[in-house]
């Protein structure tokens, strides 16, 4: 299980996309009782949002190329080490949705009282060493038409009102994400047009 200073570190490079910096974060469970929500962000207006985090693995065998790149980043004690990304698109999509099933079995479990909205955050290329190739995944392979077809049904049952795919390392498109909310399904987004605000949920 992710620590939440990790969780923490992760919603972090996301609210700056959204233009929400200056949004309080603090830790749903530092008492004994589990919430289900691993990151809670106070919006400036108020709002309690609730942020559930998983780490994309886009691999047919998940943990093992993670593992891997590992050992390799261990040998190369801090210098620079290579790797294979994912380049298939159907398995990065595979990865995708088999996260965000797991996510909503979870989300499922809980009432998320004193939330106003609960968020599922999916983070990639994940820059540090040991991560970066094993959670590497290419914008150019993946479309919101794709996450659509392979996931909308399986979001707009869940209790999610907004889900986020982060690349937060990138090559190509200006730091893009991807955003999905019910009324709109998924969406790819750049840096330079991502939101002001985050709309009222419907």
């Amino acid at each position: 299980m992710a620590s939440f200073e990790r969780e923490k570190d992760l919603v972090q490079y996301l609210l700056p996309r959204l233009d929400l910096s200056g949004a309080e974060i603090h830790d749903p469970n530092a008492g004994s009782t589990e919430t289900g929500i691993d990151v809670a962000v106070k919006l400036a207006d108020g709002r309690m949002v609730g942020v559930q985090v998983t780490e994309i693995d886009p691999h047919d065998r998940p943990g093992f190329a993670r593992a891997q790149e590992k050992k390799d980043a261990k040998a190369a004690a801090g210098g620079p080490y290579s790797g294979w990304a994912q380049n298939n698109p159907s398995v990065i999509r595979d990865a995708i949705k088999r996260s965000i099933e797991r996510k909503v079995e979870i989300a499922a479990k809980h009432s998320f009282d004193g939330y106003n909205e609960v968020w599922l955050l999916l983070c990639a290329s994940i820059p540090e060493p040991g991560a970066v190739v094993a959670t590497f995944v290419m914008p150019q392979f993946l479309t919101a038409e794709d996450l659509n077809l392979a996931t909308d049904d399986l979001l707009q049952q869940s209790k999610y009102h907004r889900c986020f795919l982060l690349p937060i390392i990138s090559i190509g498109d200006p730091r893009p994400f991807y955003q999905w909310s019910k009324p709109s399904r998924w969406e790819k987004r750049v840096e330079s047009d991502g939101i002001r605000h985050v709309p009222r949920a419907e």
